[in-house]
């Protein structure tokens, strides 16, 4: 059963969601959340559980079930797209806060870097974008709320 999901921007974010579901994706279950961007920077993404938890580098799974699937590090940068996904297979109800985290330039001389965050709950998909300045971790730049609903 796919669930009408809530998706808001936090008032951190300068710039819209886009609207739509994803077309031709097949419907998946949970929650995933995808940082993506293209300059050779570590940055970092950061997910709020409902139970205040967050699931990161330093915490990679959660008791609420999250997991950090990929981290993208300084040594794994190479010219192309890079990627940080965090994942609930069966997400508790409640609001998750999304932040982006501009850990560290990896010898480039980027002081900014655009990203593009991308957050599917149940096959449904909401995208928005961003810059992320170095040094300067924006712990809200997203928010979603998953239904009370019995998801099992």
């Amino acid at each position: 059963m796919r669930l009408a999901v809530a998706l808001t921007l936090a008032a951190a974010c300068a710039r819209p969601a886009l609207p739509g579901p994803a077309s031709g994706d097949p419907a998946q279950p949970g929650v995933t959340v995808t940082l993506r961007w293209t300059d050779p920077v570590d940055l970092d993404l950061y997910v709020t559980d409902p139970a205040l938890e967050t699931v990161y580098f330093a915490n990679p799974r959660t008791a609420s079930g999250g997991v950090l699937e990929h981290d993208t590090r300084c040594a794994d940068k190479e010219v192309g797209e890079h990627t940080e996904r965090a994942r609930w297979t069966n997400p508790p109800p409640g609001r998750y806060r999304v932040g982006v985290d501009f850990l560290e330039a990896c010898g480039a001389r980027v002081r900014e870097a655009p990203w593009v965050l991308t957050v599917e709950i149940d096959g449904g998909r909401r995208e928005t974008t961003g810059r992320a300045r170095l040094a300067q971790r924006d712990p809200a730049v997203f928010e979603f709320t998953v239904p009370g609903e019995d998801r099992r």
